[in-house]
């Protein structure tokens, strides 16, 4: 993954530091979107002298940059994965924060009737589900 990091990061004129690597390879290597907060306890585990400061500033140029996605959980705590640029719907539990992502694309015949209705160029759309999965039932 290093290699990739790194061309990301070159892609979008960004250097090179520890604190984006650290940061991008964690978000990689899990399957589910962290919280600033979440992802500092990470960092500091692979380098201990970093401050929360630095992560913030650090997610708020790479969302910038369109390599993270900002998800919002409806919790006022935002939640962040690596952007794949990759058509991902989700549902969302409102107890726990559990995230699971929904199978096809359930709106894409709506996309076509909004294009047609409205001839818009759609570049895109997002779906997000909230409820209770059935451990917080």
């Amino acid at each position: 993954m290093d290699r990739g990091i790194a061309k990301l990061l070159i892609s979008q004129k960004c250097k090179l530091t520890k604190q984006r690597k650290a940061i991008l390879e964690i978000l990689s290597q899990n399957k589910k979107c962290l919280t600033a907060e979440e992802i500092f306890m990470e960092v500091k585990r692979i380098n201990p002298t970093t401050c929360l400061t630095t992560v913030y500033r650090t997610i708020e140029l790479l969302s910038s940059k369109n390599m993270l996605r900002k998800i919002d959980f409806g919790d006022n705590k935002y939640r962040y994965e690596i952007n794949t640029n990759s058509h991902r719907h989700h549902i969302i539990c409102i107890g726990c924060k559990k995230m699971i992502e929904i199978e096809g694309c359930p709106v894409s015949d709506f996309e076509k009737n909004v294009r047609n209705q409205t001839q818009f160029k759609i570049t895109g759309h997002r779906l997000e589900m909230y409820g209770y999965c059935p451990q917080c039932q």
